[in-house]
């Protein structure tokens, strides 16, 4: 059945590094590709030549040729490609690789997040874990996406983005755009982006695990550790990005006490112990 939209994040879409990377043209472009990806007969490939591809766009081909300099679009033009691996996760075990796409012949084009993203919502709901012994059958609902990529929607699969600036099948969960921490799977995988917020509950996990305490969670703290991932290519679930959050603010308590208190006009030197 040919699905007639998938689901485009703007998150994922303007914090995607490589694609940041791009000129403005290139990036008109890559949507452009992404909608023929979409009507493929193999969702998110391409088995056309860049001329081909340009041709059937009216694009220039140097944008398509930044594409894949960049890094957003996958594939080769001749010769052999590399075959495309997904390694399903289940909290932070790895499971059993699967080979989505097989070493072939180019010309082909792709991409990883639509492809990954397509082979989880067609085998979504086999298995609570790594897609294995349930005997449910497949979600057949026709949910897309776009968006790299790219960092983890919600009930998407926990797929590291891979920065083609697609999202959801489209990224990818495969990494995933979320507008709402309280709402995404916890093992799902996506980069930090703008406006991120630790759920309650990973919080507070995280805190009692630690022994940190809630009040050293300042709006002022989240937004720093916020800023210093949003453009770093790093991917984690929502559980890790709090893990990593609470070890910041243990970090800047410890140097906080290890740094000398400046000298009070007012200071009680009895009370403190000092002899003069």
């Amino acid at each position: 059945m040919k699905r007639p939209s998938f689901q485009f994040y703007p998150a994922d879409w303007r914090n995607n590094a490589k694609l940041r990377r791009c000129s403005w043209e290139a990036r008109g472009v890559w949507i452009e590709v992404m909608g023929l990806m979409h009507d493929s007969d193999k969702y998110g490939v391409l088995r056309w030549s860049l001329k081909e591809i340009a041709q059937a766009l009216g694009a220039p081909m140097k944008a398509l040729k930044e594409l894949v300099e960049k890094g957003v679009l996958y594939g080769v033009e001749k010769g052999g490609c590399e075959p495309l691996i997904y390694i399903p996760m289940s909290g932070r075990k790895p499971g059993p690789a699967v080979e989505l796409l097989s070493a072939e012949q180019g010309p082909i084009w792709f991409s990883p997040r639509m492809v990954r993203d397509e082979y989880v919502r067609t085998h979504r709901g086999t298995s609570s874990r790594f897609g294995a012994g349930s005997g449910d059958n497949p979600d057949p609902s026709p949910k897309g996406g776009l968006g790299e990529s790219n960092g983890e929607a919600p009930k998407q699969s926990p797929i590291a983005r891979q920065g083609d600036g697609s999202t959801s099948s489209p990224s990818s969960s495969s990494s995933p755009s979320v507008a709402n921490a309280t709402s995404v799977d916890a093992r799902q995988r996506f980069e930090m982006f703008e406006g991120w917020q630790p759920d309650e509950m990973s919080l507070t996990t995280q805190l009692r695990a630690s022994g940190v305490p809630s009040s050293a969670i300042t709006e002022e703290l989240v937004a720093e550790f916020a800023a210093y991932w949003l453009n770093r290519s790093v991917a984690d679930n929502q559980g890790g990005w709090c893990h990593r959050l609470v070890q910041h603010a243990k970090r800047q308590a410890v140097r906080a006490a290890a740094a000398p208190r400046a000298a009070s006009p007012t200071a009680d030197w009895a009370a403190e112990e000092v002899i003069l």
